[in-house]
């Protein structure tokens, strides 16, 4: 019946073979399901997959592999054909992980309390105390309703002879979940008609079952939840991302969060909000600097405390992971009859930890029939496959059991079964591994009907997304009726309107508002270097001197002129492809650019899918080889300008205007209006007629020379230029526009400072008092040396105060919206 579709899915050795035990033959729970396969036929799979991987794509659903190019962009690899388990089955791999749930649920109970287990010898002290992850600060702190595991994942693996074992569990903050919902979704989109009449077991349940067990955990009428993530550079960050907005929770990074009076608070732009539960994606150690892991900055100091208050429930129990090692499984049957009274149901792979005399003594004798890991994962080291190493190998790794026998487990290396996997129009057999999710309700554990199923690459047994493994759906098909329930309003149902996104975290405000203010910098830095470096290889003379002046509106801290002599044009070429390529150098084009993408890849959970991709072009825009930049520079700045420019028109017509677009657009105009002061300081520092010609490339930089010809045609004066880059406030390249939105932006704020909001205002009338046609500029051939007449000394004399304002205005908004610090009163010439 399939030969044709599946003519690739031969029985490989001895492994299982989850589709047909012949290849051939589909299994009884596969037929329907293989049958509407074929109905729909390999071409119409492929149309679909392909539209399915471009919303992957789009969504930007991702897995960072950490050698991957790609990086955090790389898209999660996907595979349509779901794992199919039959109802019988999916009721015996339920019990036992349920049972095993509770089990490792009172192990940790009893390690981080009375530790009887220990004082009788069920489980040896080394295997406690000799683990980094054993906590010892959180020994004796109460866990709320006892669920020290909020979550618990198992790996699971078929063997030969089709039974299923357990490869690991992971007890600190498992992965994945939000993935097997995502899975789900694109998978049940692509095959709509299979899913409906496989009748499969919903998702939803589980994950409404683990929000409403989570938000019961807070003392509060009104409880906030957040989900704590490392940040934008973890592998699974996309995870994290999804399933906040799925739960309802905010996502926040340690930063984000702060201790005071041993309560956990949120630092939003709305002020400190107090945190009554925390979801942890952050490994346990690294969640407190103060009582933990000391050189953290993923975490919250003084979160033990607040735990040891009873003021904040963490979930999964930050200690969790202390079980999370193959050292323990060994003593797990044992620990069922102790502690439950009745046998395993799920048996783990056989295991030895070497820290006992017969279990080493026997690795030692059969090291080519096992998988040598770490018994506590801290540690750092990949499983070592005895049968692949060569004879000075395997006596190296006999020295090193020998000499510390306590840090190693060995497993059987297990057979791993295989299942279908759609690759370029044709299935082929990959070796699998189910990982599936319990909950701990406080009354009782529910599983959740699947899981995430992970395959290995086409090049072998290793079962890795970080090594390029798939990831896969998996189906329990039911004999009953399921229930339907979706966390997603039905379409035929009205809807709550709203108009808030929630909470907006202090560290999301901060990044906008540095993505803004880098991406008007590098806008400024790239016109400037393209005024200079069209004219620098033929300037000389007064010309060279007028680029040397211009020059000064860059940072100077860093520059590589010389110092001891006079500069050249040569010189000057080469600070200006230093400026332009050294992406060493601080307020480098480059170096701006990468701060564009690094602060733009921290908030991409904020930005559309088109604005993410245009921040990493804009990473990429200057990074051309230097040999080339002499040649190319022209076309590298242009399209720079362009993609800036997008950035401009996104940013103004793409983005709701809440709190987020508010602190983008402030450090927009603020480091906008930072460079026209220094540009037209400039003026203001006089102008003789060698030096006249500035005006014209200022003009040029802020792109205002066509305003300027329709109003004065080609006579260059100083008033125009300022009455045009300083005074025209419906020029927005102009000082006082940038003013006047700073102003209005600003009062948009919550809680925003009256003094500060005054201070700005100050400015801004101060400018618009200034009266052009009475500042006395001379003009050229009038007087033959560079003077200054009162009204210029007044306006540079402004112009000063108001750059000396900016950056401490800017430093109050840091230290009042992203780190919740004092402010001190600003003033205009303060």
């Amino acid at each position: 019946m399939i030969a044709d579709l599946l003519q690739t899915l031969l029985p490989e050795g001895s492994n299982y073979n989850e589709l047909a035990s012949d290849g051939v033959t589909p299994r009884p729970h596969w037929s329907t399901f293989i049958e509407s396969i074929q109905a729909l036929g390999s071409d119409e799979l492929a149309h679909r997959w392909e539209h399915a991987e471009r919303r992957i794509r789009e969504n930007g659903v991702t897995y960072n592999i950490y050698t991957d190019p790609q990086g955090a962009n790389r898209p999660l690899a996907i595979d349509p054909i779901p794992l199919l388990i039959s109802p019988q089955e999916w009721r015996f791999l339920e019990a036992g992980i349920v049972q095993r749930a509770q089990l490792l649920n009172l192990l940790l109970e009893d390690i981080y309390g009375p530790q009887t287990l220990i004082a009788k010898g069920d489980i040896p002290a080394a295997l406690l105390f000799a683990n980094p992850a054993f906590l010892r600060p959180l020994n004796g702190i109460k866990v709320p309703k006892h669920s020290y595991l909020h979550l618990l994942g198992v790996d699971l693996a078929r063997s030969p002879d089709g039974r299923w074992w357990v490869l690991a569990d992971r007890t600190q903050s498992p992965s994945g979940s939000g993935y097997a919902l995502e899975n789900r979704t694109i998978v049940s989109d692509v095959l709509p008609d299979a899913f409906r009449t496989a009748n499969v077991r919903r998702l939803a349940p589980f994950f409404k079952m683990q929000r409403e067990v989570l938000l019961g955990f807070a003392r509060s009428k009104h409880p906030r939840a957040v989900l704590l993530t490392p940040g934008p550079l973890n592998e699974t960050y996309f995870e994290h991302s999804y399933l906040a907005r799925y739960l309802g929770f905010t996502l926040v990074e340690g930063a984000d969060l702060t201790v005071r009076n041993r309560r956990v608070f949120l630092k939003t732009v709305e002020g400190l909000q107090p945190v009554d539960v925390i979801l942890r994606r952050v490994d346990d150690s690294f969640c407190d600097p103060l009582d933990l892991r000391g050189e953290s900055f993923l975490g919250v100091a003084g979160l033990v405390d607040a735990l040891s208050a009873g003021n904040v429930v963490v979930a999964n129990a930050l200690g969790s992971g202390v079980i999370e090692t193959a050292g323990i499984m060994p003593f797990l049957p044992g620990l069922a009859r102790k502690l439950l009274g009745e046998p395993l149901k799920l048996p783990s792979v056989a295991t030895w930890w070497c820290g006992e005399d017969y279990a080493r003594n026997w690795v030692l004798d059969h090291l080519d029939e096992v998988v040598v890991k770490p018994a506590f994962p801290l540690r750092g080291m990949e499983p070592i496959f005895g049968a692949d190493l060569a004879k000075a190998e395997r006596q190296k790794i006999r020295d090193r059991l020998q000499a510390n026998p306590h840090e190693y487990v060995a497993q059987e290396q297990v057979a791993l079964s295989t299942a279908p996997v759609w690759d370029h129009g044709r299935l082929y057999s990959r070796s699998l591994v189910l990982r599936t999710y319990v909950l701990n309700t406080g009354s009782g554990w529910v599983a959740m009907p699947g899981g995430l199923v992970r395959v290995a690459g086409a090049d072998g047994q290793v079962v890795s997304m970080q090594r390029g493994g798939h990831s896969k759906d998996a189906w329990v098909l039911w004999d009953e009726p399921i229930d339907t329930f979706s966390m997603l309003r039905p379409r035929n149902q009205p809807i709550q309107l709203r108009h808030s996104s929630g909470d907006l975290p202090s560290r999301a405000a901060d990044h906008l508002f540095w993505l803004g203010r880098y991406a008007e910098r590098a806008e400024c830095i790239a016109r400037l270097l393209r005024c200079l470096l069209t004219r620098v290889r033929r300037s000389s003379g007064p010309e060279l001197a007028c680029l040397f002046r211009l020059h000064g509106c860059f940072d100077p801290q860093h520059s590589t002129l010389p110092k001891d002599r006079a500069s050249t044009a040569q010189d000057l070429e080469a600070e200006l492809m230093s400026l332009m390529s050294d992406n060493e150098r601080p307020g480098s084009l480059a170096s701006t650019l990468s701060e564009v993408q690094r602060v733009g890849g921290n908030v991409r959970e904020r930005l559309s899918a088109e604005m993410s991709r245009l921040i990493v072009a804009l990473g990429e825009s200057s990074r051309t080889e230097k040999y080339m930049l002499f040649v190319e520079y022209s076309a590298v700045l242009a399209g720079c300008l362009e993609l800036l420019s997008a950035f401009s028109g996104m940013e103004r017509e793409n983005i709701t205007r809440g709190p987020g677009w508010v602190f983008l657009s402030l450090g927009r105009r603020l480091e906008r209006a930072m460079f026209s002061v220094r540009q037209l300081r400039g003026i203001t520092a006089g102008l003789d007629e060698e030096s006249w010609p500035v005006l014209e490339y200022l003009l040029e930089v802020a792109d205002s020379s066509m305003t300027y010809r329709s109003r004065y045609f080609t006579t260059l004066q100083p008033l125009a230029v300022l009455d045009v880059l300083m005074a025209d406030e419906a020029n927005p390249r102009a000082l006082n526009f940038q003013m006047s939105h700073l102003v209005r932006l600003y009062s948009q704020l919550p809680r925003y400072a009256p003094d500060d909001l005054k201070a700005i205002e100050h400015a801004l009338l101060r400018l618009r008092a200034v009266d052009l046609e009475k500042l006395d500029f001379p003009l050229p051939g009038r007087v033959p040396t560079i003077s200054k007449s009162e009204g210029q000394l007044d306006l540079d004399r402004l112009l000063l105060s108001v750059e000396n304002l900016l950056p401490s205005w800017a430093d109050n908004i840091s230290q009042s919206y992203f780190n919740h610090a004092r402010t001190f009163p600003i003033s205009v010439g303060g």
